[in-house]
């Protein structure tokens, strides 16, 4: 894939968990705008702190009167609200500055840590509304798609199916690439039940789209990736029961001009299903079963296990067993520390195996980060 093609894969390069934020704070930040902000009234440098003040007011009351609203993800606690509130709502406005300022940097009590991290939840609803979906210009005000949200009104804590359906024109036109797909995969990996959706979901889009530098050593930054993304699908309430995307969102993409991408997309997704999936299905219980032998099998002294061993119980022939090894090295080998040796006077050539061109006959793993 040449650069050209690359620049054409519609994605938000920078999404990592903490914009694993309800949606519906995209909503708030537009509410925020509409009512105090419609003509500039806030300056720029005051935009962030008087959002705060307004969402911990928002998030007070709406705590007080709805307290299942504490299991909505992507929000701060109403402990911490209620801190915060308790602090900075019933001083004056210069007051309330000092006490928010002083709190982001110093940190030192439970009620500074509480304003600081509600307020920098706060910060990635702006940011989330703003730089990610656009619903928010330069100038701290309303785009087009900001007003079209504005004309509807819900429940503060769900989504209308209007309001749902304008948040998912924005994600489309900003992320087509990588939430389509990854809504795609759903499917297959309910019927993959080894598989997680993020490995399905990242190795796609390297083999599809060839990109590869969200592609990190650690595990958990896999998830994180596109955790974001499966929480955008659950709030949108975007798959019906057998995981299909439902109707009035593919009628959207069309109207928008992405019918023809779905569609190619779509193909990708079958065909990585049928190129991919299955045989990397079939791998990864080999894996689990190796896995499983090596931890409940007897180690030497300096923790290590003899391949031939593993082997005979998982009834490989020599020629099966090193390819597998040789698979598994290169597949497992961002997942945990690989080691192998080879003590060569102490047992004969037919327990040899290979990784590259080096002769190992003892193994030894550990999970990166454990």
């Amino acid at each position: 894939m040449n650069f050209n093609q690359v620049r054409e894969i519609i994605y938000i390069k920078s999404l990592h968990r903490p914009y694993n934020q309800n949606l519906n704070s995209v909503k708030w930040v537009c509410e925020f705008i509409s009512l105090k902000n419609k003509k500039n009234e806030i300056s720029k440098s005051d935009f962030y702190i008087e959002f705060y003040i307004y969402i911990i007011k928002k998030l007070y009351n709406l705590y007080k009167k709805n307290p299942t609203g504490s299991l909505t993800h992507g929000i701060p606690s109403f402990e911490s609200v209620k801190k915060s509130y308790n602090s900075i709502i019933r001083v004056p406005k210069e007051r309330k500055k000092k006490i928010i300022n002083e709190a982001l940097t110093k940190r030192k009590d439970d009620i500074e840590r509480s304003i600081f991290s509600t307020y920098k939840a706060t910060s990635y609803f702006i940011n989330l509304a703003k730089d990610k979906l656009s619903f928010v210009d330069g100038d701290n005000q309303l785009t087009d798609m900001g007003e079209i949200l504005m004309s509807f009104r819900s429940n503060s804590f769900k989504l209308s199916k209007k309001e749902r359906e304008v948040i998912f024109s924005s994600i489309v036109k900003k992320d087509f690439h990588f939430f389509i797909s990854l809504s795609l995969l759903q499917k297959f990996q309910k019927k993959i039940k080894n598989l997680s959706i993020e490995e399905i979901h990242f190795d796609f889009l390297v083999d599809k789209f060839d990109i590869k530098h969200f592609r990190y050593t650690e595990a958990s930054n896999e998830k994180n990736f596109s955790k974001v993304r499966e929480h955008w699908i659950n709030d949108l309430d975007f798959l019906d029961k057998n995981f299909n995307i439902k109707k009035a969102f593919l009628e959207i993409m069309k109207l928008d001009g992405f019918g023809d991408l779905y569609l190619k997309v779509k193909n990708q997704v079958d065909d990585y299903y049928k190129e991919k999936i299955v045989s990397k299905s079939k791998f990864q219980k080999k894996i689990d079963f190796f896995v499983e032998v090596y931890k409940t099998t007897s180690k030497n002294e300096l923790g290590f296990i003899s391949l031939q061993e593993i082997a005979n119980k998982m009834k490989m022939g020599k020629k099966t067993f090193q390819s597998f090894i040789s698979q598994f090295y290169e597949v497992e080998k961002n997942k945990y520390n690989i080691f192998f040796n080879n003590v060569v006077q102490a047992i004969s050539g037919k327990n040899q195996y290979f990784i590259g061109n080096r002769p190992v006959v003892n193994i030894k793993i550990k999970e990166l980060n454990k």
